[in-house]
Order: structure tokens, then C-alpha cells, then sequence
């Protein structure tokens, strides 16, 4: 089994437009088999705040790489695989923005189950609120340096989140989301997470 950390950043929140999709995959003890961050055209209106705070690279140097439908396939691949589970922090985002440019371009919809690292960390902590990166990166004693707002550090920054929750309760990431309901399925351009704890496997 593998696993998969994602994350998007987006050109523009209310097209929900793709600028880069990142990943992290790894396997079962988080050893790192691949690592990209994917660059798109997102041939869309960029919003000023995420041009100006947010992306990690130029308006030029976005435009010179293919638009999302010429990786479509590559990233169906990565998500819908069966020996491998998706993961991603605070991932009904990203899931918003594939769900959109999957109808954008009258593409399939994507088709996998997912499990969500910053819900496993608000129900490990019985948080009341949504804890952001940073603070489960403090609140686990995560010295790593963290790089926000690149798709590939975000992905990685997630993983290490969950590999130190299994580190911690000395359960595998699919044993953890057998007992926290941090779970869900994306099918038909959208989304629903699970009702009840539920141990996500791989392809489902």
C-alpha cells in the first residue's frame, strides 16, 4: 500500500482555477517514492491577493506550461490507483477545485476515496476548531521547517503531520481513520465525507 499527500493552489478561489497540483507519495512508513510539483496553465483571471501573497511562482512562468486537461491523466492515475490511499490537509479545497476543472474542461470526475489529515489531528486533539498546519506542526513538536503555499512542501508538510500521529499512537494511518471519522469520497464532481469511523483502503 501507498499513500499520497496532495495539495492545490489555485489562481482564482471564486473560479476555483488550478495554478499547481503537488504530491507526495509515499510508502506505508512514509519513505518517499516520488515527489513533483505539477505547474498548469490555469488560463483563467488571477485573484490579486493570491497573486500578490500566496503563489510560489510568476504569472509568466505559469503560462508556459500546459493547461489542467493535458494532465488530467496523469493525475486520474495518481489519485484513482488502487494500491494507494489519498490524503490531504483540509482536503474539501482541493477537492472543490478538480471537482471544477473536471466539469471545466468536460472531463470524467475523478473517483476515490480520501482521507483527511487535518480532521485526524482536529479529532486526535478534540479540537473544537480546525487546527490549522502551523499549529499541528507545533502541537506535535514538528521541528521541521515548513514552506507554505507550495503545493509539493504543503503535501509534504501533511504527511509528516500524519506520520507523527502514527508515530505518537502507534497505529497505521488506515487503523487511525478506522477509529477518527476523518474519511470521505469523491465521485460525480463532487464530494461527501463518511458519517462514522471508517478504515479507508486503497482504490476504494
Amino acid at each position: 500500500m501507498k499513500y499520497l499527500f496532495f495539495d492545490i493552489e489555485g489562481a482564482c478561489p471564486k473560479l476555483s482555477t488550478i495554478a499547481t497540483l503537488g504530491y507526495v507519495l509515499t510508502d506505508e512508513n512514509f519513505s518517499v517514492i516520488e515527489r513533483e510539483d505539477i505547474l498548469m496553465n490555469p488560463a483563467s483571471k488571477y485573484d490579486w491577493y493570491v497573486l500578490k501573497n500566496l503563489l510560489s511562482y510568476t504569472k509568466a512562468e505559469l503560462a508556459k506550461h500546459p493547461k489542467f486537461s493535458a494532465h488530467y491523466e496523469k493525475i486520474k492515475s495518481l489519485l484513482e490507483d488502487g494500491e494507494t490511499v489519498v490524503c490531504g490537509y483540509s482536503i474539501v479545497n482541493d477537492l472543490k477545485y478538480l471537482n471544477s476543472e473536471c466539469k471545466r474542461y468536460s472531463l470524467p470526475p475523478l473517483r476515490f476515496s480520501f482521507l483527511d489529515v487535518q480532521t485526524l489531528a482536529d479529532r486526535y486533539f478534540e479540537s473544537k476548531n480546525q487546527i490549522g498546519i502551523e499549529r499541528a506542526y507545533a502541537m506535535l513538536e514538528i521541528e521541521d521547517e515548513i514552506l507554505l503555499h507550495r503545493s509539493d512542501e504543503d503535501a509534504l508538510a501533511a504527511m509528516k503531520v500524519a506520520k507523527k500521529l502514527c508515530e505518537k499512537t502507534g497505529l497505521k494511518l488506515t487503523e487511525l481513520s478506522e477509529k477518527y471519522t476523518c474519511t470521505g469520497r469523491n465521485f460525480n464532481y463532487t464530494f461527501e465525507n463518511h458519517s462514522a469511523p471508517h478504515k479507508i483502503t486503497a482504490g476504494e
